[in-house]
């Protein structure tokens, strides 16, 4: 019983850990930035997806290059970027 809560301890323990890891990794971003990268926009332009390509630091060259090439050739590619979460975000140009 003791080896069970020590177990459940640790566990909660590592959630805790990762939880404060995700907000340290998150707080360099202001709130404009956060609700514009949630508030829903109809400008679905390739100015616009650029600008915000250009304002995440974990996008390098490559990734950089593939998603303007992808936001070339469909603008519901452009649409979907814009209007995803800044998480989101970084999971659809990881599967690039």
């Amino acid at each position: 019983m003791n080896e069970a809560l020590q177990s459940m301890a640790e566990a909660a323990k590592a959630r805790i850990e990762a939880s404060k890891a995700k907000t340290e990794r998150y707080k360099r971003y202001t709130i404009d930035e956060v609700s514009s990268s949630i508030a829903p926009t109809n400008d679905f332009s390739l100015g616009k997806c650029i600008n915000i390509l250009e304002s995440m630091e974990e996008v390098n060259d490559e990734i950089f290059m593939k998603a303007v090439e992808k936001f070339k050739q469909d603008p519901d590619n452009r649409e979907i970027f814009v209007n995803m979460s800044f998480a989101r975000r970084i999971v659809w140009l990881g599967r690039l």
